[in-house]
C-alpha cells in the first residue's frame, strides 16, 4: 500500500511539473484559456502530490491496515496462526478503531517453519491489553508463506502467557 501511495505521489508530482511547465513556457501567453486550464490541472496535481504525500509518510504509524477479511480468513485455516514473544515494543501513538499501533520485535513461534524474529508495526485492541516489551505473548497470523510479517490477532490479555515460545530466535532470511 505504501509504494502504491508513493508511486501516485510521484505520478501527480510528474503531472505538476508538465502541466505548469507547458503552461509557463509552451503554450502562447494570449490563449488565456487554456494556460489557465492547465494551471487549474497544476494545481489539482500539486493537491494531490501533497496529500498522498502526508499519507505515504504517515501511514507506517498505524501498523498493517487494509488486511481483509477474507485474506485473514484464509490465513487462519492455511494454519499460520502462531504465538509470538514481544522482545521490545514501542507505541507509536497511532489509535485506528480502538486499537493501538505499536513498533515491536516479536519472535514468532510458528508451527509450520522454525522460530523467527521480525520486526513489524501491529495494531492491539484496547480491550486485548498495552504491550511493554517484557516478554508479553500474543497471538499473530502470518499472511504469506514467503513473508515474515505478521497481523496480530489477540493481544496479551486474550493469549495464554505460558505458551510455549523461545526468547530468541534467528532473523528471517533476508530482512
Amino acid at each position: 500500500m505504501r509504494v502504491r501511495l508513493g508511486l501516485f505521489t510521484l505520478i501527480s508530482f510528474v503531472a505538476f511539473l508538465v502541466a505548469f511547465g507547458v503552461a509557463s513556457f509552451v503554450v502562447d501567453p494570449e490563449n488565456l484559456g487554456l494556460r489557465i486550464g492547465l494551471y487549474v490541472v497544476a494545481l489539482v496535481a500539486v493537491i494531490a502530490t501533497i496529500l498522498l504525500g502526508v499519507f505515504t509518510l504517515v501511514l507506517p504509524l498505524f501498523g498493517r491496515t487494509g488486511v481483509s477479511a477474507a485474506q485473514l480468513g484464509s490465513a487462519v485455516t492455511a494454519g499460520r496462526t502462531a504465538f509470538a514473544r514481544v522482545r521490545q515494543a514501542r507505541a507509536t501513538g497511532a489509535r485506528l478503531n480502538n486499537g493501538s499501533a505499536y513498533a515491536v520485535t516479536l519472535v514468532v513461534a510458528a508451527t509450520d517453519l522454525p522460530a523467527y524474529t521480525v520486526s513489524d508495526t501491529v495494531r492491539i485492541a484496547q480491550s486485548d491489553g498495552a504491550l511493554v516489551g517484557r516478554g508479553e505473548i500474543i497471538t499473530v497470523v502470518r499472511l504469506a508463506t514467503d513473508r515474515p510479517q505478521v497481523v496480530a490477532i489477540k493481544g496479551p490479555n486474550s493469549t495464554p502467557q505460558d505458551a510455549a515460545v523461545p526468547n530468541d530466535a534467528p532473523v528471517w532470511p533476508g530482512q
